[in-house]
């Protein structure tokens, strides 16, 4: 039987207008008599219950999924207040058991979901969310985004913290409260210019080692 459900995944680098797509999204839902439901996940604390968008000046209330729930909180949202599509905001801070959970919902609830998020942290890696909403049947899309240093599609993000390229770590920090008190400055590049700047990190790192 043919799979009738959308489950589309929106990706795109940090600051590619991932929220403000999502909220416009909403609005021509809602002028076409739709019904939508809005998650995002507890990790990301910046702005509460909301979705905001810096770009749009615009907000739109979000259920929030706690980090610790295996997703069945959004099943019981959408069979009590049933809508026809549902938005997912920075979906790659999501748990896998709970992207998971997403593809069940919109089977059994026969229900389309677009989710928003990255595809890679700024180690490079991918973020196990994301890995999981492809291996989960969600399709591909990219919103895309010129490299900021050449003229390239971004594709990766390096974070600079305190003016030094971040070379470690999870690759997630929103919930880190001394990390926030750090100056951090991500940029979004193609993988050419990400490969170049942590190769001049690295040999900043040896020739610093050397001189000790």
């Amino acid at each position: 039987m043919r799979d009738l459900r959308v489950r589309d995944l929106l990706l795109g680098t940090m600051n590619a207008s991932k929220s403000a797509q999502l909220l416009m999204k909403a609005y021509n839902l809602e002028q076409q008599g739709k019904k939508v439901m809005v998650f995002k996940p507890e990790t990301d604390s910046r702005d509460g219950a909301f979705v905001i968008s810096r770009a749009l000046n615009d907000k739109r209330p979000a259920i929030v999924v706690p980090k610790d729930s295996d997703g069945s909180i959004m099943a019981e949202n959408v069979w009590i207040k049933k809508p026809d599509i549902i938005l997912v905001d920075e979906l790659q801070f999501f748990t896998e058991s709970q992207v998971e959970k997403l593809a069940e919902i919109s089977i059994t609830f026969d229900v389309d979901i677009y989710a928003y998020g990255l595809l890679l942290s700024y180690t490079g890696k991918m973020f196990d969310a994301t890995k999981r909403a492809i291996e989960s049947g969600f399709r591909i899309l990219t919103i895309d985004m010129s490299c900021d240093y050449c003229q390239n599609d971004a594709t990766h993000h390096l974070l600079y913290v305190d003016g030094k390229l971040e070379l470690d770590g999870s690759g997630i920090v929103v919930e880190d409260e001394e990390f926030k008190k750090k100056n951090q400055l991500y940029k979004s590049v193609c993988f050419s210019c990400f490969q170049r700047a942590i190769d001049v990190a690295e040999m900043e790192q040896i020739e610093s080692k050397h001189k000790k």
